[in-house]
């Protein structure tokens, strides 16, 4: 097994650097209420909607690294005029 050190800890400091990004975005707010900040505005959801939300999220990106089968259509014969 080979184990890349260098990469291992960027990764690391990576994930802290979003974990903490994600602390300052998403706050508990009054009991029962999420606020999430925007760009410019706070927004105050339920705490049943955020966490739907979450699981829409990461389903919807789960469904997106599956490859999608294209179904294909039989190849029909044409006659070459030839005769």
């Amino acid at each position: 097994m080979e184990i890349d050190l260098e990469r291992a800890k960027r990764a690391v400091v990576e994930l802290g650097t979003a974990l903490d990004e994600a602390r300052q975005v998403v706050r508990p707010g009054a009991p029962g209420q999420i606020r999430v900040k925007t760009e410019g505005k706070v927004i105050e959801l339920p705490t049943s909607w955020a966490l739907a939300g979450m699981a829409v999220f990461a389903l919807a990106t789960l469904l997106s690294t599956l490859p999608v089968p294209i179904p294909r259509r039989p190849r029909e014969e044409e006659p070459l005029g030839i005769g």
